[in-house]
Protein backbone atom coordinates (compact mmCIF):
# COMPACT_ATOMS: atom_id res chain seq x y z
CA UNK A 1 0.00 0.00 0.00
CA UNK A 2 2.26 2.33 1.14
CA UNK A 3 4.00 1.99 -2.10
CA UNK A 4 1.58 2.37 -4.17
CA UNK A 5 1.41 5.11 -2.23
CA UNK A 6 4.57 6.44 -2.94
CA UNK A 7 4.28 5.67 -6.77
CA UNK A 8 1.34 8.00 -6.88
CA UNK A 9 3.23 10.84 -5.18
CA UNK A 10 6.14 10.39 -8.05
CA UNK A 11 3.42 10.70 -10.91
CA UNK A 12 1.49 13.10 -9.51
CA UNK A 13 5.08 14.89 -9.09
CA UNK A 14 5.86 14.26 -12.38
CA UNK A 15 2.54 15.87 -13.91
CA UNK A 16 3.10 19.10 -11.82
CA UNK A 17 6.47 19.18 -13.11
CA UNK A 18 5.33 18.53 -16.49
CA UNK A 19 2.37 21.31 -15.60
CA UNK A 20 5.05 23.59 -14.64
CA UNK A 21 7.37 23.03 -17.84
CA UNK A 22 4.60 23.72 -20.08
CA UNK A 23 3.26 26.56 -17.79
CA UNK A 24 7.05 28.03 -17.95
CA UNK A 25 7.00 27.63 -21.98
CA UNK A 26 4.02 29.76 -22.08
CA UNK A 27 5.18 32.36 -19.70
CA UNK A 28 8.18 32.95 -21.74
CA UNK A 29 6.41 33.30 -24.44
CA UNK A 30 3.83 35.67 -23.37
CA UNK A 31 6.71 37.92 -21.58
CA UNK A 32 8.65 38.22 -24.38
CA UNK A 33 6.91 41.05 -26.28
CA UNK A 34 5.64 41.16 -29.56
CA UNK A 35 6.31 43.76 -32.00
CA UNK A 36 3.97 45.91 -34.27
CA UNK A 37 6.17 48.24 -36.53
CA UNK A 38 3.45 50.41 -38.64
CA UNK A 39 6.09 52.55 -41.02
CA UNK A 40 4.45 55.17 -43.31
CA UNK A 41 5.66 56.02 -46.36
CA UNK A 42 6.50 60.24 -46.79
CA UNK A 43 4.24 61.81 -43.99
CA UNK A 44 5.59 64.39 -41.33
CA UNK A 45 4.39 64.67 -37.90
CA UNK A 46 2.58 68.03 -38.80
CA UNK A 47 -0.29 66.04 -40.54
CA UNK A 48 -1.10 64.57 -36.91
CA UNK A 49 -3.62 66.16 -34.49
CA UNK A 50 -1.33 64.48 -31.71
CA UNK A 51 1.45 67.09 -33.35
CA UNK A 52 -0.60 69.79 -33.45
CA UNK A 53 -2.66 69.30 -37.07
CA UNK A 54 -5.81 71.38 -36.18
CA UNK A 55 -7.20 70.86 -39.54
CA UNK A 56 -8.45 67.22 -39.55
CA UNK A 57 -8.21 64.78 -36.43
CA UNK A 58 -6.62 61.62 -36.55
CA UNK A 59 -7.88 59.88 -33.29
CA UNK A 60 -6.38 56.12 -34.10
CA UNK A 61 -2.97 57.43 -34.10
CA UNK A 62 -3.25 60.30 -31.78
CA UNK A 63 -4.71 57.84 -29.03
CA UNK A 64 -1.58 55.46 -29.57
CA UNK A 65 0.42 58.66 -28.63
CA UNK A 66 -1.78 59.94 -25.81
CA UNK A 67 -1.57 56.70 -24.17
CA UNK A 68 2.20 55.80 -24.68
CA UNK A 69 5.41 58.03 -25.76
CA UNK A 70 5.60 60.24 -28.97
CA UNK A 71 9.04 62.14 -29.79
CA UNK A 72 9.16 65.57 -30.83
CA UNK A 73 12.53 65.10 -31.81
CA UNK A 74 12.95 62.18 -33.72
CA UNK A 75 15.18 61.68 -36.93
CA UNK A 76 14.99 59.19 -39.63
CA UNK A 77 17.26 60.28 -42.66
CA UNK A 78 15.76 62.76 -45.58
CA UNK A 79 15.27 59.53 -47.86
CA UNK A 80 13.70 56.36 -48.00
CA UNK A 81 16.01 53.51 -48.35
CA UNK A 82 18.37 55.00 -46.19
CA UNK A 83 15.87 54.84 -43.36
CA UNK A 84 14.98 51.63 -44.02
CA UNK A 85 18.55 49.92 -44.11
CA UNK A 86 19.39 52.19 -41.16
CA UNK A 87 16.25 50.57 -39.34
CA UNK A 88 16.20 47.78 -40.07
CA UNK A 89 20.09 46.99 -38.90
CA UNK A 90 20.70 49.46 -36.47
CA UNK A 91 24.10 50.87 -38.49
CA UNK A 92 25.00 53.98 -40.50
CA UNK A 93 25.29 54.43 -44.17
CA UNK A 94 29.45 54.00 -43.59
CA UNK A 95 29.06 50.23 -42.72
CA UNK A 96 25.85 49.37 -44.77
CA UNK A 97 26.30 51.62 -48.17
CA UNK A 98 23.26 52.66 -48.31
CA UNK A 99 23.32 56.73 -48.47
CA UNK A 100 20.75 57.39 -50.70
CA UNK A 101 18.06 56.36 -52.64
CA UNK A 102 20.71 56.79 -55.86
CA UNK A 103 23.61 56.41 -54.02
CA UNK A 104 24.06 52.90 -53.00
CA UNK A 105 28.23 52.28 -52.79
CA UNK A 106 29.03 48.86 -54.31
CA UNK A 107 31.67 48.31 -51.60
CA UNK A 108 32.61 44.71 -50.86
CA UNK A 109 29.91 42.44 -49.98
CA UNK A 110 26.97 44.83 -49.96
CA UNK A 111 25.10 47.30 -52.75
CA UNK A 112 22.60 48.96 -55.05
CA UNK A 113 19.59 46.50 -52.77
CA UNK A 114 21.56 43.84 -51.30
CA UNK A 115 22.63 45.62 -48.50
CA UNK A 116 21.35 42.73 -46.24
CA UNK A 117 24.01 40.47 -47.24
CA UNK A 118 26.68 40.94 -44.54
CA UNK A 119 24.49 42.73 -42.03
CA UNK A 120 21.95 41.30 -39.38
CA UNK A 121 18.27 42.94 -39.68
CA UNK A 122 16.02 43.03 -36.84
CA UNK A 123 13.58 40.26 -38.32
CA UNK A 124 16.81 38.01 -38.77
CA UNK A 125 17.97 38.11 -35.56
CA UNK A 126 14.13 38.13 -33.61
CA UNK A 127 13.89 34.59 -35.93
CA UNK A 128 16.40 33.33 -34.92
CA UNK A 129 15.66 33.95 -31.84
CA UNK A 130 12.23 31.99 -31.78
CA UNK A 131 10.07 35.11 -33.02
CA UNK A 132 8.03 34.56 -36.12
CA UNK A 133 8.51 37.41 -38.62
CA UNK A 134 6.59 38.74 -41.23
CA UNK A 135 6.64 41.65 -43.45
CA UNK A 136 3.34 43.71 -45.26
CA UNK A 137 3.69 46.05 -48.45
CA UNK A 138 6.72 47.90 -49.23
CA UNK A 139 9.67 45.60 -49.68
CA UNK A 140 11.88 48.93 -50.62
CA UNK A 141 15.91 48.35 -49.43
CA UNK A 142 16.09 44.46 -48.51
CA UNK A 143 17.35 43.53 -51.54
CA UNK A 144 17.16 41.85 -54.65
CA UNK A 145 20.22 38.98 -54.79
CA UNK A 146 18.76 37.70 -50.66
CA UNK A 147 16.73 34.99 -50.35
CA UNK A 148 14.27 35.95 -47.53
CA UNK A 149 15.14 33.77 -45.02
CA UNK A 150 18.76 35.87 -44.97
CA UNK A 151 16.37 39.21 -44.51
CA UNK A 152 14.96 37.08 -41.70
CA UNK A 153 11.03 37.31 -42.69
CA UNK A 154 9.31 33.58 -42.27
CA UNK A 155 6.90 35.51 -44.28
CA UNK A 156 6.32 38.20 -46.67
CA UNK A 157 3.32 39.69 -48.68
CA UNK A 158 4.44 42.53 -50.50
CA UNK A 159 3.83 44.76 -53.58
CA UNK A 160 6.21 44.33 -56.55
CA UNK A 161 7.81 47.57 -58.24
CA UNK A 162 10.69 49.05 -60.36
CA UNK A 163 13.01 47.85 -57.16
CA UNK A 164 12.53 44.33 -57.44
CA UNK A 165 14.43 43.35 -60.70
CA UNK A 166 12.46 41.20 -62.84
CA UNK A 167 13.68 38.96 -65.72
CA UNK A 168 12.11 38.86 -69.22
CA UNK A 169 10.78 35.04 -68.63
CA UNK A 170 9.56 35.73 -66.05
CA UNK A 171 11.04 34.29 -63.51
CA UNK A 172 12.50 35.69 -60.42
CA UNK A 173 15.04 33.75 -57.74
CA UNK A 174 16.24 36.86 -55.52
CA UNK A 175 14.91 37.77 -52.79
CA UNK A 176 11.33 36.18 -53.13
CA UNK A 177 11.24 32.87 -54.94
CA UNK A 178 8.58 32.73 -57.75
CA UNK A 179 7.14 32.80 -61.64
CA UNK A 180 4.87 35.67 -62.09
CA UNK A 181 3.34 37.46 -65.20
CA UNK A 182 1.78 41.13 -64.96
CA UNK A 183 0.07 42.11 -67.90
CA UNK A 184 0.59 45.02 -69.01
CA UNK A 185 1.81 46.34 -65.59
CA UNK A 186 5.68 46.38 -66.26
CA UNK A 187 7.75 48.13 -65.41
CA UNK A 188 5.99 49.72 -62.58
CA UNK A 189 3.06 47.51 -61.64
CA UNK A 190 0.98 49.32 -59.17
CA UNK A 191 0.91 49.39 -55.45
CA UNK A 192 -2.48 50.69 -55.06
CA UNK A 193 -5.54 49.48 -57.27
CA UNK A 194 -5.21 46.43 -58.71
CA UNK A 195 -2.06 45.90 -57.18
CA UNK A 196 0.90 43.29 -57.98
CA UNK A 197 1.14 41.00 -54.70
CA UNK A 198 3.04 38.44 -54.41
CA UNK A 199 2.47 36.12 -51.09
CA UNK A 200 5.55 34.23 -50.36
CA UNK A 201 6.76 33.69 -53.19
CA UNK A 202 3.57 33.27 -55.54
CA UNK A 203 1.69 35.99 -57.45
CA UNK A 204 -2.01 37.09 -55.78
CA UNK A 205 -4.69 37.44 -58.09
CA UNK A 206 -5.92 40.81 -57.89
CA UNK A 207 -8.62 42.75 -59.34
CA UNK A 208 -9.52 46.17 -60.19
CA UNK A 209 -11.75 46.59 -56.95
CA UNK A 210 -8.86 45.45 -54.75
CA UNK A 211 -6.75 48.41 -53.22
CA UNK A 212 -3.49 47.17 -51.85
CA UNK A 213 -3.11 49.04 -48.47
CA UNK A 214 -6.41 47.17 -47.28
CA UNK A 215 -4.57 43.88 -48.98
CA UNK A 216 -1.58 44.85 -46.81
CA UNK A 217 -3.36 45.17 -43.44
CA UNK A 218 -5.51 41.97 -43.58
CA UNK A 219 -2.28 40.13 -44.33
CA UNK A 220 -0.71 41.86 -40.71
CA UNK A 221 -4.00 40.93 -38.90
CA UNK A 222 -4.09 37.19 -40.53
CA UNK A 223 -0.34 36.67 -39.66
CA UNK A 224 -1.17 38.28 -36.08
CA UNK A 225 -4.15 35.48 -35.04
CA UNK A 226 -2.19 33.23 -36.55
CA UNK A 227 0.33 33.47 -33.96
CA UNK A 228 -1.24 35.01 -31.04
CA UNK A 229 0.64 32.52 -28.96
CA UNK A 230 3.85 34.75 -30.21
CA UNK A 231 6.21 36.06 -29.63
CA UNK A 232 5.90 37.49 -33.07
CA UNK A 233 7.02 40.78 -35.44
CA UNK A 234 5.12 42.38 -37.89
CA UNK A 235 6.45 44.80 -39.95
CA UNK A 236 4.26 46.52 -41.80
CA UNK A 237 5.83 49.40 -44.36
CA UNK A 238 2.27 51.15 -45.77
CA UNK A 239 2.17 52.06 -49.33
CA UNK A 240 0.49 55.23 -48.58
CA UNK A 241 0.75 57.86 -48.96
CA UNK A 242 3.70 57.90 -51.27
CA UNK A 243 3.25 59.16 -54.40
CA UNK A 244 3.35 56.11 -57.45
CA UNK A 245 5.89 56.41 -59.73
CA UNK A 246 4.49 58.41 -62.82
CA UNK A 247 3.03 60.73 -60.38
CA UNK A 248 -0.12 61.09 -58.30
CA UNK A 249 -1.39 59.47 -55.10
CA UNK A 250 -4.32 56.84 -55.36
CA UNK A 251 -8.07 57.93 -55.20
CA UNK A 252 -10.38 56.14 -52.63
CA UNK A 253 -13.53 54.61 -53.42
CA UNK A 254 -16.29 56.37 -53.53
CA UNK A 255 -20.26 54.34 -53.82
CA UNK A 256 -19.02 51.22 -53.74
CA UNK A 257 -16.37 51.97 -57.00
CA UNK A 258 -12.73 51.30 -57.67
CA UNK A 259 -10.57 54.30 -57.40
CA UNK A 260 -7.70 55.01 -59.52
CA UNK A 261 -4.07 55.63 -59.11
CA UNK A 262 -3.90 59.08 -59.93
CA UNK A 263 -5.80 61.86 -58.53
CA UNK A 264 -6.09 61.38 -54.64
CA UNK A 265 -6.60 64.04 -51.56
CA UNK A 266 -3.63 64.01 -49.16
CA UNK A 267 -5.84 64.50 -46.30
CA UNK A 268 -8.42 62.05 -47.33
CA UNK A 269 -5.40 59.25 -47.54
CA UNK A 270 -3.81 60.87 -44.13
CA UNK A 271 -7.05 59.80 -42.48
CA UNK A 272 -6.73 56.37 -44.33
CA UNK A 273 -4.02 55.77 -43.00
CA UNK A 274 -5.85 56.40 -39.60
CA UNK A 275 -8.52 54.10 -40.30
CA UNK A 276 -5.58 51.17 -41.38
CA UNK A 277 -4.12 51.97 -37.95
CA UNK A 278 -7.23 51.54 -35.82
CA UNK A 279 -7.91 48.26 -37.71
CA UNK A 280 -4.64 47.16 -36.10
CA UNK A 281 -5.05 48.11 -32.67
CA UNK A 282 -8.65 47.10 -32.77
CA UNK A 283 -7.57 43.56 -34.18
CA UNK A 284 -4.37 43.49 -31.08
CA UNK A 285 -7.71 44.15 -28.51
CA UNK A 286 -9.91 41.55 -30.06
CA UNK A 287 -7.18 38.99 -30.12
CA UNK A 288 -6.44 40.19 -26.02
CA UNK A 289 -2.75 41.07 -27.18
CA UNK A 290 -2.21 44.61 -26.67
CA UNK A 291 -0.51 44.35 -23.59
CA UNK A 292 2.05 42.48 -24.35
CA UNK A 293 2.45 44.26 -28.05
CA UNK A 294 4.90 46.86 -28.57
CA UNK A 295 3.33 49.04 -31.52
CA UNK A 296 5.46 51.63 -33.12
CA UNK A 297 4.39 54.05 -35.26
CA UNK A 298 7.20 56.07 -37.50
CA UNK A 299 7.71 57.37 -40.86
CA UNK A 300 10.83 56.73 -43.41
CA UNK A 301 10.97 61.00 -43.74
CA UNK A 302 9.45 64.62 -43.08
CA UNK A 303 7.71 66.08 -46.25
CA UNK A 304 6.71 69.44 -44.93
CA UNK A 305 7.12 71.83 -48.07
CA UNK A 306 10.14 70.47 -50.01
CA UNK A 307 12.12 68.55 -46.77
CA UNK A 308 12.43 65.42 -48.70
CA UNK A 309 15.91 64.66 -49.74
CA UNK A 310 17.12 68.26 -47.85
CA UNK A 311 19.94 68.50 -45.07
CA UNK A 312 18.13 70.13 -43.02
CA UNK A 313 16.31 69.08 -39.97
CA UNK A 314 12.44 69.07 -41.86
CA UNK A 315 13.72 66.03 -43.64
CA UNK A 316 14.65 63.49 -40.97
CA UNK A 317 12.22 64.95 -38.22
CA UNK A 318 9.22 62.44 -38.50
CA UNK A 319 6.54 61.45 -35.90
CA UNK A 320 7.62 58.01 -33.99
CA UNK A 321 5.29 56.67 -31.57
CA UNK A 322 5.63 53.47 -29.05
CA UNK A 323 2.52 52.04 -27.11
CA UNK A 324 2.42 49.00 -25.14
CA UNK A 325 -0.37 49.57 -22.23
CA UNK A 326 1.36 46.52 -20.55
CA UNK A 327 5.14 47.47 -20.73
CA UNK A 328 5.69 51.32 -22.13
CA UNK A 329 5.22 53.71 -19.53
CA UNK A 330 2.90 56.57 -20.66
CA UNK A 331 4.35 59.52 -21.14
CA UNK A 332 2.70 61.38 -23.92
CA UNK A 333 4.34 63.97 -25.78
CA UNK A 334 8.52 63.92 -24.91
CA UNK A 335 11.59 66.54 -26.01
CA UNK A 336 13.90 63.46 -25.78
CA UNK A 337 16.27 62.39 -28.74
CA UNK A 338 16.09 59.54 -30.63
CA UNK A 339 17.33 58.67 -33.98
CA UNK A 340 16.21 55.43 -36.34
CA UNK A 341 19.42 53.34 -35.46
CA UNK A 342 17.86 53.14 -31.78
CA UNK A 343 15.16 50.24 -33.08
CA UNK A 344 17.13 48.10 -33.60
CA UNK A 345 18.64 47.50 -30.24
CA UNK A 346 15.63 48.19 -28.42
CA UNK A 347 14.06 45.40 -29.90
CA UNK A 348 16.64 43.17 -28.82
CA UNK A 349 16.46 44.58 -25.76
CA UNK A 350 13.13 43.92 -25.00
CA UNK A 351 12.98 40.82 -26.35
CA UNK A 352 16.22 39.11 -24.51
CA UNK A 353 17.91 38.62 -27.75
CA UNK A 354 22.10 39.08 -28.52
CA UNK A 355 24.03 40.54 -31.03
CA UNK A 356 26.21 37.96 -32.71
CA UNK A 357 29.52 38.21 -30.98
CA UNK A 358 31.49 40.79 -32.25
CA UNK A 359 29.19 42.36 -34.42
CA UNK A 360 28.07 46.55 -33.81
CA UNK A 361 25.56 48.38 -34.20
CA UNK A 362 25.46 52.24 -33.80
CA UNK A 363 21.76 52.56 -32.16
CA UNK A 364 21.21 52.87 -28.05
CA UNK A 365 18.34 50.49 -26.78
CA UNK A 366 15.46 53.44 -25.63
CA UNK A 367 14.15 50.87 -23.31
CA UNK A 368 15.20 52.16 -19.88
CA UNK A 369 13.93 55.44 -21.19
CA UNK A 370 10.55 53.87 -22.67
CA UNK A 371 10.33 51.73 -18.59
CA UNK A 372 10.83 55.34 -17.14
CA UNK A 373 14.42 54.61 -15.37
CA UNK A 374 15.62 57.44 -17.78
CA UNK A 375 14.54 60.43 -18.20
CA UNK A 376 16.87 60.74 -21.52
CA UNK A 377 18.96 57.98 -23.17
CA UNK A 378 21.12 59.57 -25.59
CA UNK A 379 22.60 63.29 -25.99
CA UNK A 380 23.18 63.68 -29.43
CA UNK A 381 20.99 62.54 -33.12
CA UNK A 382 22.62 62.40 -36.62
CA UNK A 383 21.53 61.82 -39.94
CA UNK A 384 22.37 62.57 -43.44
CA UNK A 385 21.66 62.34 -46.85
CA UNK A 386 24.43 60.97 -49.13
CA UNK A 387 27.88 63.37 -48.38
CA UNK A 388 25.80 65.90 -46.06
CA UNK A 389 25.18 65.12 -42.74
CA UNK A 390 23.61 66.97 -39.81
CA UNK A 391 23.72 66.46 -36.14
CA UNK A 392 21.66 67.71 -33.17
CA UNK A 393 21.98 67.95 -29.42
CA UNK A 394 18.90 69.30 -26.89
CA UNK A 395 20.26 72.97 -27.75
CA UNK A 396 22.22 72.80 -30.74
CA UNK A 397 21.67 71.85 -34.54
CA UNK A 398 24.34 71.69 -37.52
CA UNK A 399 23.07 71.10 -40.61
CA UNK A 400 24.21 70.31 -44.23
CA UNK A 401 27.84 69.39 -43.50
CA UNK A 402 29.54 68.75 -46.93
CA UNK A 403 32.76 69.57 -47.77
CA UNK A 404 32.38 67.81 -51.15
CA UNK A 405 29.90 70.62 -51.62
CA UNK A 406 31.71 73.82 -50.20
CA UNK A 407 30.23 73.69 -46.86
CA UNK A 408 32.74 71.80 -44.69
CA UNK A 409 30.95 73.41 -41.39
CA UNK A 410 27.50 73.39 -42.35
CA UNK A 411 24.78 76.21 -40.77
CA UNK A 412 24.37 76.23 -36.63
CA UNK A 413 21.68 76.79 -34.86
CA UNK A 414 20.74 77.76 -31.16
CA UNK A 415 17.68 75.72 -30.22
CA UNK A 416 17.32 76.25 -26.44
CA UNK A 417 15.68 72.84 -26.31
CA UNK A 418 12.89 73.89 -28.86
CA UNK A 419 11.94 72.14 -31.69
CA UNK A 420 10.16 74.90 -33.72
CA UNK A 421 12.68 75.96 -36.51
CA UNK A 422 10.97 79.30 -36.39
CA UNK A 423 12.21 79.89 -32.62
CA UNK A 424 16.20 78.91 -33.59
CA UNK A 425 18.61 81.49 -33.64
CA UNK A 426 21.00 81.06 -37.09
CA UNK A 427 24.84 81.36 -35.23
CA UNK A 428 27.29 83.81 -37.86
CA UNK A 429 29.21 84.97 -35.21
CA UNK A 430 31.96 82.35 -34.03
CA UNK A 431 33.58 84.94 -31.40
CA UNK A 432 32.00 83.66 -28.88
CA UNK A 433 33.80 80.60 -26.92
CA UNK A 434 30.40 78.69 -26.49
CA UNK A 435 29.34 78.86 -30.35
CA UNK A 436 32.75 77.50 -31.58
CA UNK A 437 33.17 74.91 -28.96
CA UNK A 438 29.73 73.48 -29.93
CA UNK A 439 30.52 73.41 -33.31
CA UNK A 440 33.67 71.68 -32.77
CA UNK A 441 32.04 68.84 -30.53
CA UNK A 442 29.21 68.28 -33.08
CA UNK A 443 31.91 68.49 -35.77
CA UNK A 444 33.71 65.29 -33.97
CA UNK A 445 30.29 63.42 -33.53
CA UNK A 446 29.87 63.24 -37.41
CA UNK A 447 33.21 61.70 -37.91
CA UNK A 448 30.71 58.16 -36.82
CA UNK A 449 29.34 58.75 -40.12
CA UNK A 450 31.64 60.03 -42.90
CA UNK A 451 30.64 60.41 -46.21
CA UNK A 452 31.64 58.32 -48.97
CA UNK A 453 35.04 57.97 -49.53
CA UNK A 454 35.77 60.15 -52.26
CA UNK A 455 39.17 57.81 -52.83
CA UNK A 456 36.92 54.91 -54.36
CA UNK A 457 36.16 55.58 -58.24
CA UNK A 458 32.62 54.09 -58.38
CA UNK A 459 31.69 56.20 -55.49
CA UNK A 460 33.41 59.37 -56.92
CA UNK A 461 31.65 58.41 -60.18
CA UNK A 462 28.42 58.51 -58.50
CA UNK A 463 28.96 61.33 -56.70
CA UNK A 464 29.38 63.17 -59.52
CA UNK A 465 26.48 61.80 -60.99
CA UNK A 466 24.23 62.99 -57.45
CA UNK A 467 21.47 65.34 -57.58
CA UNK A 468 22.55 68.70 -56.09
CA UNK A 469 19.11 69.17 -54.86
CA UNK A 470 19.91 68.64 -51.00
CA UNK A 471 21.98 71.39 -50.67
CA UNK A 472 19.79 74.24 -52.74
CA UNK A 473 17.74 74.31 -49.61
CA UNK A 474 20.19 76.02 -47.79
CA UNK A 475 21.67 78.13 -49.73
CA UNK A 476 20.90 81.72 -49.99
CA UNK A 477 18.96 84.07 -52.63
CA UNK A 478 21.22 84.08 -55.64
CA UNK A 479 23.77 82.09 -54.52
CA UNK A 480 25.41 79.08 -56.61
CA UNK A 481 25.94 75.85 -55.56
CA UNK A 482 29.90 75.16 -55.88
CA UNK A 483 30.70 71.30 -55.91
CA UNK A 484 34.00 70.30 -54.81
CA UNK A 485 35.82 67.01 -56.32
CA UNK A 486 39.14 65.67 -55.32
Amino acid sequence: MRKNKINILISISFLLLGFNILNSTELIGKNRPNFLIIMVDDISPSEFGCYGNKDYETPNIDALAYEGVYFNMAWATPMCSPTRALMTTGRYPSRTGVWHNDLRIKVGDYGRWNYAKGHYTFARLLSENGYQTAISGKPMALGDSEKSENVGFDEHYIHIDENIKLPKDGSFDGLFEGKWNFPGSLPVPSRFWHPAIVNNGELVETSQYDFGPDLYTDFVIDFMKRNKDGPFLAYFPMNLVHDIAGGGLPTLPKNGLPGKNKGGDLTELNLYVDMLVGRLVNALDALELRDNTIVIFASDNGTSGASKMHATEEGPRVPFIVNCPGIIKKRGATNALMEFADILPTLLDYSDTNLPEGYEVDGLSMKPFLDGTLENYRDSIVSYIATARMVRTKDWLLEAVDPVYGSPTGRLYFCDGSFSKSEYKLITDFSKNSALRNREMMLSILDRIPFPDMTIPIVKEEVKNYDSMPYKHYLKKGEKLKKIHP
